[in-house]
């Protein structure tokens, strides 16, 4: 059966993993640019491409099956110096948005937030993009809670290898293997599709930090300033 799957964010790379992987189903794809969504998805038949102004403001889209909110930003430089604009940004796109497009669209079958390992394990330099994307995961929590019918699915992952750090590719450099390719991350959403999968954590060295950090939060903390402190 066809499936209805709205995703945004999907000029990032990983939204265009997805697609590929996703050839038989109808796909409302979105984005903040209309130009970058048609030179990338124009050719193809069974994707209706609209603008994140359009969607929220068109009053029918029709049953979403799926709804995978894949669009994040990120600034990660001191609190001090980032600007009230800046803040307000990572929120909008990280946290509200999400919410809106959920309370909107209403997904019939499954909701898939892509949040962030930083939500779980948070570091210096990213105060405001960790906590918008903590403030995701409680969210998405909360709402399995409330409307157990519906699976809700959280992709927690650390670095991947996309345009999200094309400003920072020293960044990269410094993590190393830790930064997960576009497509690894694309099939492993795409495999939980229809599935009840509460979370899916990459890579699993993160996931096990994140685990012991809620744990021992204090010596984290010190080890993460000591010596992983590299955006």
């Amino acid at each position: 059966m066809t499936r209805t799957i709205v995703i945004t964010g999907a000029t990032g790379d990983i939204a265009q993993e997805i697609v590929k992987q996703l050839p038989d189903d109808h796909l409302i794809l979105v984005s903040r640019r209309k130009e970058a969504l048609s030179e990338l998805y124009g050719h193809l038949t069974h994707v209706t491409l609209f603008t994140t102004d359009e969607l929220l403001n068109k009053e029918e889209v029709g049953p979403v099956d799926i709804l995978i909110n894949n669009a994040g930003f990120g600034i990660f430089k001191p609190l001090m110096s980032q600007t009230d604009a800046e803040v307000t940004e990572q929120f909008v796109i990280n946290t509200l948005l999400p919410i809106q497009l959920t309370r909107q669209l209403t997904p019939q079958r499954q909701l898939v937030n892509i949040a962030s390992i930083s939500g779980k394990l948070p570091t210096a330099k990213s105060s405001i993009y960790a906590a918008s994307k903590a403030a995701l995961l409680t969210f998405s929590d909360a709402l399995r809670m409330e409307n157990p019918a519906l699976i809700v699915t959280t992709v927690n992952t650390g670095p991947v290898r996309t345009k999200f750090h094309k400003e920072n590719q020293a960044y990269l450099a410094k993590v190393g293997r830790t930064a997960l390719p576009a497509e690894k991350v694309a099939t492993k959403i795409v495999q939980s599709l229809g599935r009840k999968r509460r979370e899916i954590n990459l890579p699993w060295t993160l996931s096990t930090a994140s685990r012991l950090r809620a744990l021992m939060p204090g010596l984290f903390d010190y080890l993460s300033t000591r010596f992983f402190n590299f955006k």
